[in-house]
């Protein structure tokens, strides 16, 4: 298997184990000295294991649904770029619709090094506001 689709596929492993709420498995896909950005430029970089897992527990296990529609994957050696249409609802019922472009990179034992989610924070909590 080409390092091109092997990190397009841990990318589409990475978003659906997201959708599914398989939190151990999100994270195993991470190296331990993994780097994650999402989003870049609005919230702090989360480096490491424990940082990452830190993540998951504040962003993604409060929300009742997250859902992928992933529209285009763009690959190289062991880079990809995601492209996506996210919807997500949080307790209560507040939801929010967005489009993101995910930067993945692998390192070499195939594992997530670097995740860089390219999003509008400001737009998501306005629509989770109401």
């Amino acid at each position: 298997m080409s390092a091109v689709v092997e990190c397009a596929d841990v990318a589409v492993r990475a978003m659906e184990a997201v959708g599914a709420g398989r939190r151990d498995e999100w994270l195993g896909l991470f190296a331990a000295d993994a780097v994650l950005e999402d989003p870049v430029g609005q919230v702090p970089a989360r480096r490491g294991a424990a940082e990452i897992a830190e993540f998951w527990d504040a962003g993604i296990a409060g929300l009742e649904d997250v859902r992928f529609d992933v529209t285009r994957v763009h690959g190289a050696g062991p880079e990809a770029v995601v492209l996506a249409d996210v919807s997500i609802r949080a307790p209560g019922g507040a939801s929010a619709t967005y489009d993101v472009a995910v930067h993945y990179v692998l390192d070499d034992a195939g594992s997530i090094a670097s995740l860089r989610a390219f999003w509008d924070l400001e737009s998501v909590a306005s629509q989770l506001a109401g």
